[in-house]
This record gives structure tokens, C-alpha cells and sequence, in this order.
């Protein structure tokens, strides 16, 4: 769960002075003249204004190809067998990174950029580099659910009149109902952990195949009444538009991050690591951080701070990258433990 030291480090990050990148590291970025990027990111507010801002500052082009994890994991052992790599970067919720880490195929680079990022951003290993981290709770339609009604434990989740109106989405990773499984049993310990889940499960969640948004745009629509696992600056965003929906601090809420990582013998490496110090500096977290995203950056506020541990005042447990593959525990057990209770 996030400490008090951590929060401390949040809240110092104004203590460092980022550095400007070096005039070498510009000249060889410059002479390479591009930046293949494979992103998952909303493009129109967020991977565009980057890209464009970067251009305005260095002069250098970023193409970006809308990809997501499996595909590029495809994309990238397929060309690591032919010998030939065309990407230089792309950006995970994190279930790309044990495998092509595994393959070989990221390149180790840490920006500068993030010295004052706090640890959980930036691995020992170098491997990746957190952009922004989420937040998943649960979510409540306000039409349908007055707020002194609405669950704000996951015990009040067990409550008979949710029965058949609760919804999350199906997807198999860290993000999903298995991050869920793993948060309780992180927080209850094993034993009472599988008794909670036990009893959640005679509670008849639905599974939508469908990602977050989805989830929460049923929710909103009225079809659920309670949404699960879903991101809460998702809700800051359609409240803000007039929808009926607010998100609740349902202590500890699981914690993911957004990562970005640089791929090993990639065709242009230089104008990738000035791309990633771009990205990391201070400009570059404050267009994150318009786009509705809770950005690394300590000294970035998020457009709605509330979204985020130290000005929102919650509790998380992070489930890092690491955990994110299938094949490897814990994930591998909390699989198990989703499809024998709730499938």
C-alpha cells in the first residue's frame, strides 16, 4: 500500500532541477530525423499534443502507429526473427513487458528526466518507464444510487441488494477482475481473503467483455447500477461532461501504471531516448496531465487532483508490470481463482 514515505516523495519533487538534455544527445537524435512509436494511448489527447510539442522544441518527427500489447509482441518477435527492427518505442498497461523482456527485446534506458520521479515509476532494471499511474475502484450511477447508499467497502459489496447489479469487465490481467482477486488477498491475507471472495461470488457479478470504458458507459447508461474495477479519472472525465456517475474510495484501490519502453536494437535510438526525456520533463507530463491522466511527475498535478493518492487521500496497492503475465505467479494463481469462482 502507498506509505506516508512515499507520499513525502511525492510531495518533494520539487527539490530536484531537471537537467535539459545534452547537445550530443540532441545532435544524434537530430541526424537520425525520426521516432517509430507503437502506442495504446488516446491519440487525439494525448499522443498527438506530445508529438507535435516535441516537433515544435526539436524539430524531429514522431510516427505513431496504434498498436496494443499482444500485437506488439507480435510485431516485435517477428521482427527480431527477421533480423530487422522498425520500432523504436511503445508504451503497455504492462502484460507487454515480461514477455519481450523475456525475448530479449527492450533496451534498458532510465531518462534523466525521471530523477525526481518516485521509485515506482522507474524499476532497478531500467526496463520501463511509468507515464502516469491509474487507479481502479468501483463506480456508481448517482441516478440510480443516492450517496449514502453506495458501497464504500468491499464488505459492502456483499450486501443482498447488489445482487445481480454489479459489473466489471472480463478481462484476463492485473487491470481486471484478477487484479481485484489479488488486491483482497494482498490486503486479507489467504484466509480470509478466499472467504470474502467466496462470498462475493454468489453475488452474481457480471462479466462484459469490454474494457473499462465500456464498463463504466453501462453504468452510466443506466444497465448497472454498480460498476467494479474501473478507472477513476474515467468517471472524473464523464462527470464532468453532465454524466450521472461518481467513483468511489473503496480502500485500498488497486494501482497500475502506464509504462513506455524503448526496444532493443531499435532504428533510431537516440531520437527515442530524446523523445522519452521529452516526454518525462516537465512539459511533457503537464500535456499527460490535460489529457486526464494522474502523471508521474511529483511536480505535475493532475487536472483533478482528487484522482490521485496524496491529494485524494486513499490507500493502493500497486500491481507492477512484473506480475502482469499469465504463465507467471501470482497472476497464474488469481487466474485460477477467477475462473473457478466467477466464471
Amino acid at each position: 500500500m502507498i506509505s506516508a514515505a512515499f507520499a513525502a516523495v511525492l510531495l518533494g519533487g520539487a527539490n530536484f532541477a531537471a537537467a535539459e538534455p545534452s547537445a550530443d544527445m540532441v545532435a544524434k537524435a537530430k541526424a537520425e530525423g525520426e521516432v517509430i512509436w507503437n502506442t495504446g494511448m488516446i491519440i487525439k489527447q494525448v499522443v498527438r499534443p506530445l508529438v507535435e510539442s516535441f516537433h515544435d522544441k526539436y524539430g524531429i518527427d514522431v510516427k505513431y502507429v496504434e498498436s496494443g500489447d499482444s500485437a506488439n509482441v507480435l510485431k516485435l518477435t517477428s521482427q527480431a526473427r527477421a533480423g530487422k527492427m522498425e520500432i523504436d518505442l511503445f508504451d503497455s498497461p504492462g502484460t507487454s513487458i515480461p514477455p519481450l523482456s523475456k525475448a530479449g527485446l527492450i533496451e534498458p534506458f532510465l531518462p534523466d528526466a525521471m530523477a525526481k520521479y518516485p521509485a515506482m515509476f522507474k524499476p532497478e532494471s531500467k526496463l520501463y518507464s511509468g507515464i502516469y499511474a491509474l487507479y481502479l475502484t468501483t463506480n456508481y450511477n448517482t441516478d440510480l444510487v443516492k450517496a449514502e447508499e453506495a458501497p464504500k467497502t468491499y464488505e459492502d459489496l456483499l450486501d443482498p441488494k447488489w445482487k445481480g447489479k454489479m459489473v466489471w469487465t472480463d478481462t484476463r490481467g492485473i487491470s481486471g477482475p484478477p487484479g481485484f482477486i489479488g488486491n483482497i488477498l494482498k490486503t486479507m491475507g489467504e484466509e480470509k481473503g478466499m472467504a470474502y471472495l467466496k462470498e462475493l461470488s454468489k453475488q452474481g457479478i457480471v462479466r462484459d467483455p469490454g474494457n473499462q470504458r465500456v464498463v463504466i458507459d453501462k453504468v452510466i447508461s443506466g444497465q448497472y447500477p454498480i460498476g467494479l474495477m474501473t478507472y477513476n479519472h474515467h468517471a472524473v472525465i464523464s462527470q464532468a461532461k453532465g454524466a450521472p456517475v461518481a467513483w468511489v474510495k473503496m480502500e485500498p484501490l488497486v494501482a497500475n501504471l502506464g509504462v513506455i519502453a524503448l526496444v532493443k536494437n531499435a532504428p533510431h535510438p537516440n531520437a527515442a531516448k530524446l523523445f522519452l526525456e521529452f516526454m518525462f520533463s516537465d512539459d511533457g507530463q503537464k500535456i499527460i496531465a490535460a489529457a486526464g491522466y494522474p502523471p508521474g511527475d511529483p511536480d505535475v498535478p493532475a487536472k483533478n487532483p482528487e484522482i490521485s493518492p496524496v491529494a485524494g487521500h486513499f490507500k493502493t496497492t500497486l500491481l507492477t508490470p512484473e506480475i502482469s503475465s499469465q504463465e507467471s505467479e501470482p497472476l497464474k494463481t488469481w487466474l485460477k481463482i477467477y475462473d473457478e469462482l466467477f466464471k
